[in-house]
């Protein structure tokens, strides 16, 4: 066979074994490529997946270090609120403690001062009990037209009492002082002044006020009151209680005056005594009167009578003496 090719040993091949034609090379090449392509996606795949599943002891310990993460920053945002909360606890136990101190302060201060207010209400009582005793033989006369000197008052009193009380001695009816009220004049000629004397004796002064309640004084052609000279608390509680005496005196009911300050009422054969004027009321109650309660209120919201400031005297010459003596030198 001619046209075999020989091989190297000589031997002849046959053309079957011949080698391709190079024309098949690029569809070979291509077939490379192409499998390189589809190596190097499955490489890339391959990369891209989880090498291995989590397990739990994975899971654990990204819990566990989530956990720490976590309460570091707790921890840190935390703590400026812990030293504010336990300050603020400290100020709370602090003030507590104040509050228990001051209330139990208080308590001591509220029963001190309820102590004090009896005392000085006792005190109060006192005093005025001591003014009017110190007031027991003075007598207020009013009605006497001014003006009059203590020297000629003192002489027109004397007359009236011995016309008063004829079987009195002279050496009895002794008067202390009698002078004006300490006030400003006024003006008015219809509102003298009232008159203060003060008896030397007792039995004499109630002898006098006993004779004006049956027959009424007269001084120069006036027909003057007499009155008891009172302290300006006394007057004052005794206004507050006109209502009732007026309503005392309506119903026929006696009553009498006491010192320290009292109203005395003699009753159904019972005898009630009112020390305050703000128990007025209740003790309206009792004696059956229920009328009073505008009247009261009315009559405690009235002022007290002010006295008018003095009244400025023109003040005399004294250069006048002095300027005379001298010319008579």
């Amino acid at each position: 066979m001619g046209g075999g090719r020989k091989s190297k040993s000589g031997t002849a091949v046959a053309p079957i074994f011949k080698p391709r034609p190079d024309k098949e090379a690029p569809g070979m090449l291509s077939q490379q490529a192409s499998d390189s392509d589809s190596e190097t996606s499955t490489t890339s795949h391959k990369v891209d997946a989880p090498s291995a599943p989590l397990t739990k002891r994975d899971l654990k310990d990204m819990l566990t270090e989530m956990k720490s993460l976590v309460a570091e920053e707790l921890t840190k945002h935390l703590a400026p609120l812990k030293e504010g909360l336990t300050d603020l606890t400290k100020r709370t136990q602090a003030l507590e403690n104040k509050m228990e101190e001051v209330t139990a302060t208080t308590s001591t201060h509220e029963a001190s001062i309820k102590e004090l207010q009896e005392q000085f209400t006792y005190l109060e009582d006192m005093q005025e009990d001591l003014n009017n005793r110190s007031r027991r033989n003075n007598i207020r006369i009013r009605g006497l037209p001014e003006p009059s000197t203590p020297e000629a008052l003192t002489a027109i009193l004397h007359e009236a009492f011995s016309s008063l009380l004829p079987d009195a001695l002279p050496s009895d009816l002794l008067l202390d002082r009698a002078h004006r009220a300490l006030r400003p004049p006024s003006s008015s000629p219809t509102q003298p002044r009232d008159i203060i004397i003060r008896c030397h004796y007792f039995h004499i002064k109630e002898a006098i006020m006993r004779a004006t309640r049956e027959t009424p004084l007269q001084i120069e052609g006036h027909t003057v009151q007499l009155y008891h000279d009172l302290a300006p608390t006394t007057l004052r509680k005794r206004r507050e209680l006109k209502p009732l005496t007026q309503a005392l005196q309506a119903q026929g009911i006696r009553y009498s005056w006491g010192h320290p300050f009292k109203l005395m009422v003699r009753h159904n054969n019972r005898t009630f005594t009112l020390t305050k004027p703000s128990e007025a009321r209740d003790f309206a109650a009792q004696l059956g009167i229920s009328d009073l309660n505008g009247a009261l209120h009315t009559a405690s919201q009235q002022p007290m009578p002010q006295r008018r400031p003095w009244d400025p005297q023109p003040q005399r010459d004294r250069t006048r003496g002095q300027r005379s003596s001298q010319t008579y030198a």
